[in-house]
């Protein structure tokens, strides 16, 4: 069965613009991914809808926070959602896992793609997102936005959190953060969840 390359009305530019490359990724993680435990077996539309389609709301949302800042990709395993990001987006994105296996794989799509705006490293996430400021990061499936938040004890100002969700799972804001979260189409028919966290 072929699957099909389409993205909801929200995405239809993101499409426009990069399905090549967008479409080299899928293929990559079909096949690489799949092969080195990246990503667990799926079929192809699966693959395109959950991780390709979901990562491009991720950008889809800071572009419509106007931000320009540097992208941490926290836990990126399989570089979901940071590849689909840089490759829609001309901020420089940092993907960030503590498995050397999953950076070396990385580096190697970079690499072997030209990926221009991305790179792989190897470090500790927690440590990272205490340290860095003015920043844009993406969890997707590292740590609920729970967790990140009962880590985040001295919040850090100009900073933006997105966190793949569950419905059953919204927070409430606090006087500490703010939360909001966003629901959109990744087909014709299912919807997922982010959580958009700032720092009041």
């Amino acid at each position: 069965m072929n699957y099909i390359p389409q993205i909801p009305q929200w995405g239809e530019k993101y499409i426009e613009r990069n399905l090549d490359d967008l479409v080299d990724y899928h293929k990559w993680l079909s096949l690489t991914g799949i092969k080195t435990g990246l990503i667990s077996a799926k079929d192809e539309q699966t693959i395109w809808d959950e991780f390709i389609v979901h990562s491009l709301y991720f950008a889809k949302i800071i572009e419509d926070h106007k931000e320009k800042k540097e992208i941490f990709d926290l836990g990126t395993g399989g570089g979901i959602p940071g590849i689909p990001i840089s490759i829609v987006r001309s901020e420089k994105v940092t993907l960030v896992d503590n498995k050397k296996t999953r950076i070396f794989e990385l580096q190697r799509l970079i690499r072997t793609n030209r990926l221009k705006n991305v790179v792989a490293k190897e470090e500790n996430a927690i440590k990272l997102i205490k340290s860095n400021k003015n920043c844009i990061f993406t969890l997707r499936c590292y740590l609920s936005s729970l967790k990140l938040i009962k880590e985040l004890v001295q919040p850090i100002k100009n900073s933006l959190y997105l966190v793949s969700s569950s419905k059953k799972k919204t927070l409430k804001t606090d006087e500490l953060f703010h939360v909001k979260q966003e629901k959109f189409l990744i087909n014709k028919t299912e919807y997922r969840f982010i959580d958009v966290i700032t720092v009041r």
